[in-house]
């Protein structure tokens, strides 16, 4: 596999939430990212101060304090507060792209999608582990919301085949098992499905579910999407 390219993440909010995901970023060590915090309470950063890249004390709802911190220039943010609404917006008018953010309701979340927020963590998912997943893998926004968690960190998804590489092949002969560690465990094409042998032949627009760890099913996606980072 190719090399990752370095990833700068920002958490915005050291409460438990997003205490949790830091924790767990900075435990992965194959994931290549900087990090920096962003709380308005300095006794919230200063457990972190000596093991992240950079903290902030600011309020995060005040567009300009975001701009001084070149919070443009991130990767993702993640709002891990949930009184994140002004924070949302501040990010919105400033451009940002890429933002995750707890819900407390589908109303809440309704308000953050309208105001640019891309993925929306609800109470009943906001595991620090699982958002962390998301974030450390560049696939997350187009992915994320297609995974379904199995076991033992393993997920299942489905992508539509779209890169010609993978057209016309046999299962057994498109290397994903060896260079993605995912399986393909259902094919469908058209109304109808399969569950397909290695002989399986591939066609253009086929739709197949595969199974892997969320990191390895995402960057599959992106290979058979013909997406893959550049």
């Amino acid at each position: 596999m190719k090399a990752k390219k370095t990833r700068d993440i920002c958490i915005i909010g050291l409460g438990r939430f997003g205490h949790k995901i830091a924790e767990q970023l900075l435990e992965d060590k194959t994931n290549n990212i900087r990090i920096a915090l962003v709380d308005k309470d300095e006794k919230h950063l200063l457990p972190f101060k000596d093991e992240v890249n950079s903290i902030y004390i600011l309020d995060a709802a005040e567009k300009k304090a975001l701009e001084a911190i070149n919070i443009a220039d991130f990767d993702v943010v993640i709002i891990a507060t949930s009184d994140n609404i002004e924070i949302a917006a501040a990010l919105n008018e400033i451009g940002i792209k890429k933002i995750i953010a707890r819900a407390n309701s589908k109303r809440h979340a309704n308000v953050l999608k309208q105001i640019g927020v891309n993925i929306i963590i609800s109470p009943e998912e906001e595991a620090g582990q699982k958002t962390a997943l998301l974030v450390a893998n560049p696939s997350f926004i187009l992915y994320s919301q297609m995974l379904v968690e199995l076991q033992d960190g393993y997920v299942t998804g489905s992508v539509y085949i779209k890169n010609p590489e993978l057209i016309g092949k046999q299962i057994k002969n498109l290397g994903l098992r060896e260079k993605y560690n995912v399986s393909i465990v259902i094919v469908k094409r058209g109304t109808e499905s399969f569950l397909p042998s290695g002989s399986f032949v591939l066609d253009n627009g086929d739709l197949i579910t595969i199974v892997g760890t969320t990191e390895n099913v995402t960057e599959a996606f992106s290979y058979c999407a013909n997406e893959e980072q550049k």
